[in-house]
């Protein structure tokens, strides 16, 4: 008897013997060539992968915020570690969605860092200033920002590309307090919601305080988005001044 070579096409109303026969990566079966796509054959595999990824696709879950959400769905949910209920991305933080069980927060809010396990140490001043006027400034602006990057405290989340990394001071008229402190804020936050990051991560008494740019020695518009801020850039030294 002579042994036949290939292999018998699976679809059903084909049944071709193939001497080089496709294998389907979809739903494990061989066909000839004539049917060795997907389309071809009507791989069934293949319809069921792209049902289920369309209705999780088209699928939005509810923002459980009690007070109202413009967006009310989104397709990603965020489940509170206190309250247990889902949120939308604008209302998954604690402070956000003004979670019932913020006295008992164990987990940083997005007002916190890392900061929180680590005491926020103060640092010297800007390394670049015994360059100033040298050929070596640029370097050593590039290498003190680096520095900056590595130690800078700043809320947890937000993207390096949205970051801006600056020292600060406080001036709460103490004098002699020089101390500066290595932070980051969210470009996309107005000056004043940094104020209020920084006010709560540094510990201040309760005071009504202004934004000096140390370099011109001029207020910076709470008001404005940072990114806005023209005047404002990468490694800056800022003042919280008290009123």
């Amino acid at each position: 008897m002579v042994e036949l070579l290939g292999t018998h096409c699976q679809y059903p109303e084909c049944n071709t013997l193939d001497f080089l026969p496709v294998h389907c990566i979809h739903c494990s079966k061989t066909f000839c060539k004539r049917h060795g796509s997907a389309p071809d054959h009507s791989c069934i595999s293949l319809q069921q992968t792209n049902s289920l990824n369309s209705s999780t696709c088209s699928s939005f879950l509810p923002c459980a915020f009690v007070n109202g959400c413009k967006n009310q769905k989104g397709p990603i949910s965020f489940t509170c570690s206190l309250c247990l209920k889902n949120f939308c991305v604008e209302h998954r933080h604690i402070d956000d969605h003004e979670c019932p069980h913020r006295s008992q927060q164990q987990p940083p809010t997005h007002y916190s860092s890392q900061t929180n396990k680590n005491e926020i140490k103060p640092v010297n001043n800007f390394p670049t200033e015994k360059f100033l006027g040298t050929k070596n400034e640029a370097l050593a602006n590039k290498v003190a920002i680096m520095k900056l990057k590595q130690t800078a405290k700043g809320p947890t989340g937000v993207p390096m590309e949205n970051r801006l990394h600056l020292f600060v001071q406080v001036d709460d008229n103490n004098d002699g307090n020089n101390k500066r402190y290595p932070f980051y804020l969210s470009k996309l936050w107005p000056l004043g919601k940094g104020l209020d990051y920084l006010t709560k991560e540094l510990k201040l008494l309760p005071a009504n305080r202004l934004i000096l740019l140390e370099r011109e020695q001029i207020p910076l518009d709470l008001s404005t988005t940072i990114s806005d801020l023209e005047q404002l850039h990468e490694a800056d030294v800022i003042i919280l001044k008290k009123i």
